[in-house]
């Protein structure tokens, strides 16, 4: 039976990075032997627009620019938002109701996902690679 595709949700800060100019999509899926679904949740994608509208030139562009690859690359995701609930937490909600990997920098989001066995995805910052944790023992 062929391996099912595994699917990642790339947050806020790892659409940054590639936009940024980070090949983060080829390191993934040089990782995973595999090229994933990527998705990104709507509220991640209002984030951006937000930031693409700062008065700050280098954020604003790289906003602008993370919103064009999120557009074209990823499957974007509506999600309901309970009233008061924070990016990350809709964020480790999907990613746990749905069985997905997020990729993320945010050393406060993968200590959450850590503590709820959710894989997670990160770029180090030696050697600017892509590591993988806890996708091997996800029954995608």
């Amino acid at each position: 039976m062929p391996r099912k595709r595994p699917v990642i949700l790339l947050d806020t800060n790892m659409l940054l990075l590639i936009a940024s100019g980070i090949n983060v999509f080829d390191q993934i899926e040089e990782k995973l032997e595999t090229r994933p679904i990527y998705i990104v949740l709507k509220p991640i994608i209002r984030e951006l627009e937000k930031l693409a509208k700062k008065p700050q030139p280098s954020i604003n562009k790289k906003a602008k620019f993370a919103l064009e690859i999120a557009k074209k690359y990823c499957k974007i995701i509506e999600v309901e938002t309970a009233t008061g609930e924070k990016v990350d937490d809709v964020i480790l909600r999907y990613a746990s109701e749905h069985r997905v990997a997020v990729a993320t920098n945010d050393k406060e989001l993968r200590k959450r996902l850590r503590i709820h066995g959710i894989p997670e995805i990160y770029l180090r910052e030696e050697g600017m690679i892509i590591e993988v944790e806890g996708l091997e023992y996800w029954d995608n």
